[in-house]
């Protein structure tokens, strides 16, 4: 396994070397990640994209550099090994690119970038056995790497700390200013650098890579399985069965928290399984090797349950990225209990492999998930207004409103729903299509079967937080909070009132802003609620969002957030930004 001895400086010097001869593009990436993150850490200046871009490349790519180095390394083709690492790098080089140009990530590619980072992290694990017969090389290596992963860190982490104190000693004993800058320095020299290479070196290589050798287990270990976490997935099935009983006397529906519980039993038993796959090699422990055989077969009536509460909730409330995943979960989990019951056990590689490749497919490209749960989403939304006579898209806002007053009220519900969902979750581009920047989705009531709209809209601008600069003719500036209500006018007007906090206004005066007393006046400012949603919907114009200001001609209010909520012709406003006087 892991010699914990002798970790002196020399050794960990040498084990960076033998890092660097075994994973040179990994030992290059990350040791350019650390550079570059000290540099940011100093100050330095790069944009927004380029700064995602310099840290999400080099820590994926060195993920992936990791598992193309344990698969070529058993290539008897020099070339070819090479060619492989560099036509993936390139492909990957150029993936990063492409999403270091977007402001914001949507749902469909923040989940394909998860996806993809998580298969190329197991691809780590799997990579090396594609071609085995037998898995416990396999279970060998996977146990020595998360071990492995879990000491590096482990030193790392304990180097750091010794840093810590080191530092924090020379401050105390002798007074010597030390940079606070100094602590993110070391933190990424030990947990970005060291524990990587570390981590690295203590991979399993050569004749260790592939060993069939069956460790042996120890009195604790096997008491912890049988005394601890078979009884406790015991009564995690005895619930569930349970459970199942009381459905069938009461001829209902399962609930859709059950597939929480359906989850857990499976991802427990298949831990246990996986974790103790070695004794299944051993002589004796018959109860053990009888329990496990027959707990894939104990799940698949739990699996049933699930599938009948993921169905429930689908024919309920419709499709979600979360319940479709769900779903593919299910179906998973029959084919490894199937699989399990049909070899015994004994076949554990295809396990976590399969899982990677599905949730690669339903995670990356046009037909993963999201994608298609927004098409069908659409398709439906489109279908309901087709099917009331609307055929010119986007309707506008009182067109929609009237749409929901005028339409059954379930189907109304549903389709608002359908629309907030895919605001929330993607963006408003996404149903730009449909219904105008005027429309106010997601706030449907029923009521006597009665349709009520209410508007509530959030927005929040993160840039203006981050400095502000004041316009010519403005001295003075106030961090302030305000919240009001009333009826709104005529016009459509809403009247926003401000109180400058005392002790929080600041002068400018050249370049350094003092502090000044604050004023008792109150400020108040007219602005066109419209002007306030579409600040919630147009969320991406490009180049980020500009601040919202409104100006009184006397002075002028920055707002950093609000949250506004229409009923009727009532309004309620809160939120906070900045007061700039004359």
């Amino acid at each position: 396994m892991v010699n914990l001895k002798s970790y002196s400086f020399g050794t960990l010097v040498e084990r960076f070397g033998q890092s660097f001869k075994r994973f040179p593009i990994a030992m290059l990436l990350t040791l350019f990640l650390a550079c570059f993150l000290i540099y940011d850490n100093h100050g330095g200046k790069v944009s927004v994209k380029m700064e995602f871009f310099l840290m999400f490349y080099p820590s994926t790519a060195a993920l992936l550099a990791v598992a193309l180095s344990l698969l070529t390394e058993d290539f008897k083709s020099k070339f070819v090994a090479i060619a492989v690492q560099a036509v993936v790098h390139v492909a990957w080089f150029a993936v990063s690119y492409y999403l270091a140009q977007f402001e914001h990530f949507s749902l469909p590619q923040l989940i394909a970038v998860s996806a993809t980072v998580a298969t190329i992290g197991l691809a780590v694990f799997l990579i090396c056995f594609y071609r085995k017969n037998h898995d416990l090389p396999f279970w060998n290596f996977s146990i020595r790497t998360i071990l492995a992963l879990f000491v590096a860190y482990a030193i790392s982490g304990i180097m750091y700390l010794g840093l810590v104190l080191l530092v924090e000693s020379l401050k105390m004993l002798f007074g010597i200013h030390i940079n606070d800058t100094i602590y993110p320095d070391m933190a990424i020299v030990c947990l970005v650098l060291l524990a990587p290479a570390l981590f690295m070196n203590l991979l399993p290589k050569r004749e260790q890579k592939y060993t069939y050798d069956v460790p042996e287990f120890s009195r604790f270990s096997k008491g912890v399985v049988q005394y601890l976490f078979l009884p406790l997935l015991g009564v995690y099935i005895f619930t569930l069965y349970a459970y199942g009983a009381k459905i069938l006397l009461q001829w209902s529906l399962p609930v859709g928290g059950v597939s929480y519980l359906v989850t857990g039993s499976m991802v427990l038993m298949v831990l246990l399984i996986y974790f103790t796959y070695p004794i299944l090699h051993m002589e004796g422990n018959k109860l053990f090797k009888c329990v496990t055989r027959w707990l894939p077969v104990l799940m698949l009536p739990l699996l049933a349950l699930m599938t009948v509460a993921i169905y429930r909730r689908l024919s309920d409330y419709g499709i979600t990225v979360s319940r479709l995943y769900l779903l593919v979960f299910n179906l998973w989990c029959y084919a490894v209990c199937l699989w399990l019951i049909c070899t015994r056990n004994k076949r554990i590689w295809l396990i976590p492999a399969s899982f990677a490749v599905i949730l690669f497919l339903i995670s990356v490209g046009p037909q993963s998930i999201p994608n298609v749960t927004q098409r069908q989403l659409l398709k439906e939304a489109r279908m309901a207004f087709t099917a009331s006579g609307l055929k010119q898209f986007p309707i506008s806002g009182e067109q929609y409103k009237q749409w929901l007053l005028n339409t059954d009220p379930k189907i109304a519900k549903a389709i608002d729903s359908k629309l907030d969902y895919l605001r929330t979750y993607y963006d408003f581009g996404t149903i730009s299509g449909l219904v105008g920047k005027d429309a106010v989705v997601g706030n449907l009531t029923t009521h006597d079967e009665v349709v009520a709209v209410e508007g509530h809209n959030t927005y929040y601008n993160d840039e203006m937080a981050k400095s502000v600069t004041i316009p010519q003719g403005y001295t003075t500036l106030s961090v302030i909070g305000f919240h009001c209500d009333g009826s709104l006018g005529n016009d459509g007007k809403l009247e926003i009132r401000v109180v400058p906090t005392t002790g929080s206004v600041v002068a400018a005066e050249g370049d350094d802003p003092v502090a000044s007393p604050a004023g008792e006046a109150e400020y108040k400012f007219e602005v066109n609620a419209q002007q306030l949603i579409e600040r919630d919907q147009d969320r991406n114009p490009g180049g980020g969002i500009e601040p919202l200001m409104i100006d009184n001609g006397k002075v002028m209010l920055v707002v950093n957030r609000f949250s506004l909520t229409i009923n009727d012709d009532t309004y309620d406003l809160f939120g906070d930004g900045i007061l700039l006087t004359k």
